[in-house]
């Protein structure tokens, strides 16, 4: 038997455990997405244009204007969230039970885990599901591409 450990059992494996995802707020976890998104700082990037800036943020809203071409968009804009409705907290669960489930998931005990209809819980594992188990997800993942040009933006 090696001396290596397991990756399931390392620290690295336990950054965003359940337990903590729930007792986040909504502005806590609106900030974590932001974060993941585009980084700590002020300057966020629009989906439709690519310009990185610090636009117009639209507080009643939870949204930014962009400053060169006008478009609104939100943290799950141009992602697989986008045009959900769930608070930004079930979706970090729902990643954070799906990812932690070593064997599988089936949606009706994520739907029960999560107090969502079953219906919600299988588009939720459809949506996440073939980006977090192919690949390990990083924070680039999450971030959209400077320059790409989105089709509803024109």
């Amino acid at each position: 038997m090696s001396g290596k450990q397991h990756f399931l059992l390392s620290a690295k494996a336990r950054t965003l455990s359940v337990r903590q995802v729930m007792e986040l707020s909504d502005q806590q976890a609106f900030g974590l997405f932001k974060e993941l998104r585009w980084g700590t700082g002020d300057e966020v990037a629009c989906p439709c244009c690519g310009v990185v800036d610090t636009h117009y943020f639209i507080r009643v809203r939870k949204q930014w204007r962009c400053r060169d071409c006008g478009h609104t968009f939100s943290v799950t804009s141009g992602t697989i969230f986008a045009f959900h409705k769930l608070p930004l907290r079930v979706y970090l669960a729902a990643i954070a039970i799906y990812t932690n489930a070593v064997k599988g998931l089936s949606a009706l005990q994520l739907g029960r885990d999560l107090g969502v209809q079953y219906k919600t819980a299988l588009m939720s594992m459809a949506i996440s599901a073939p980006r977090t188990r192919s690949q390990n997800v990083s924070t680039a993942d999450w971030r959209n591409t400077r320059g790409r040009t989105n089709a509803a933006c024109l």
